[in-house]
């Protein structure tokens, strides 16, 4: 029996195209729901999704796959911003210079042309060997260090290709990246991973212990010919009881998590200085989210789900998401009171037009790529590979990964088991 841990995105995704095949199948899930962090939350007439999650469905068949699940999915142009020192820029700021002051733009444009061109062993210098030290400084170093919360020089760069869009120094580009468009559920993202778990049999139970060729979680146990974990490993680490054979230490997997606090006010949104009636590209009306790298504001990111999708909030109100990343102790009551005054002195809102707020906790949230994670993956793949499991997903694997990525990594997977 094939037996699947985790009804997140991946896990839900190798279920699908497991039964399309005509597999069976055993799919756990400690949740009472389904899609992982790919749900959403009812709430008080709003619906909150555990931060921004998206569809960046550049792949024809996962375009095909979203609309087949939802025909009325929505298609979405991205517009997202940069806000640094009162300015707000378009993103990705390397494309977009020429909305820096006069002074940043040339600081900028020199330390890219005299950028030192070595190869990078850690992310500080990658970021320098491709940007420069003007926007480096500007915006690349505190945003990293913003969010990730460990020193850059730990962070390896080989995962960062697919998600930094490239540069361009003379003219403004704003339709760089992967995200550049997206694809979102009218009513939040869990109506896509409701729709594709739809009339997947789950067992909701926490797995206790993974022996070797079966399972044990809260209602029983379950034997398995070929086990596969989309469970955030430093968690599933701790559950594998192989024997003596398997004696590797999971303390060098090293991860950030984030706390975002979702907001539901009475009105519209605004922001200083922009009036209602603009629709230039350039003003943040109607944005979906904007990036905030400076250290005077707690949150490196807030978005607007009710801006992507109406729906989102209750008629005449409207929605924002806030994220702060942690690494240690998780934001109380404090953090919210400053977020809530800082996005009312930005002129997000009136304090008294806050209506609800509903605090969420991602414990792993960025898997980091420091130096010992590439060895330790390695290793326990290879080791459990001998018992029949095999490691899947975002989390399962301990990679930097999106939604589509997720998906395909579920077919894969599941063309793979039916070859065997």
């Amino acid at each position: 029996m094939i037996v699947i841990l985790g009804a997140g995105v991946t896990g839900l995704s190798i279920a699908y195209h497991l039964r399309e095949r005509g597999e069976d199948f055993i799919l756990i899930e400690k949740e009472e729901g389904k899609g992982g962090l790919c749900r959403s939350i009812n709430s008080k007439d709003y619906i909150f999704d555990y931060a921004g999650h998206f569809l960046h469905a550049r792949s024809p068949y996962v375009r095909q796959l979203a609309k087949k699940l939802l025909p009325e999915i929505l298609s979405v142009k991205r517009k997202s911003f940069i806000f640094l020192n009162g300015r707000m820029i378009p993103y990705p700021i390397q494309a977009n210079l020429n909305y820096l002051p006069i002074f940043d733009r040339l600081k900028s444009i020199a330390g890219y042309l005299l950028r030192e061109r070595k190869e990078p062993k850690n992310l500080h210098d990658w970021i320098l060997a491709n940007f420069g030290k003007g926007m480096a400084n500007l915006f690349f170093f505190p945003y990293n260090r913003k969010l990730w919360r460990y020193p850059l020089t730990w962070i390896t760069p080989d995962f960062l290709s697919p998600f930094v869009p490239g540069l361009s120094l003379f003219q403004t580009k704003e339709e760089l990246g992967y995200n550049v468009e997206f694809l979102y559920p009218r009513k939040g993202i869990g109506e896509f991973t409701s729709a594709l778990g739809n009339g997947i049999e789950i067992f909701h139970g926490e797995v206790k212990q993974i022996h070797e060729g079966y399972v044990l979680f809260e209602k029983g146990s379950i034997e398995y010919d070929q086990l596969i974990s989309t469970i955030p490993l430093p968690l599933f680490w701790k559950m594998l009881d192989l024997g003596s054979k398997v004696r590797l230490k999971s303390g060098c997997l090293k991860w950030n998590s984030v706390f975002c606090l979702n907001i539901g006010i009475r009105g519209n949104l605004s922001f200083p200085g922009i009036k209602s009636s603009s629709m230039s590209r350039e003003s943040p009306e109607g944005f979906h989210w904007i990036y905030f790298p400076e250290e005077r504001y707690p949150f490196y990111r807030v978005g607007s789900f009710s801006n992507v999708s109406p729906l989102m909030a209750p008629e005449g109100h409207s929605s924002l998401w806030v994220e702060v990343s942690y690494r240690e102790r998780r934001p109380g009551k404090e953090m919210i009171d400053r977020i809530i005054t800082a996005l009312s002195m930005l002129n997000f809102f009136k304090k008294d037009s806050v209506e609800h707020i509903l605090p969420l906790d991602i414990q792993y949230a960025y898997p980091i790529y420091n130096k010992g994670r590439k060895e330790f993956l390695s290793t326990i793949e290879e080791c459990l590979e001998n018992y029949n499991i095999s490691l899947a997903g975002r989390f399962g694997k301990w990679k930097y990964s999106y939604m589509e990525e997720s998906i395909l990594d579920g077919r894969e997977i599941a063309r793979e088991i039916c070859k065997q």
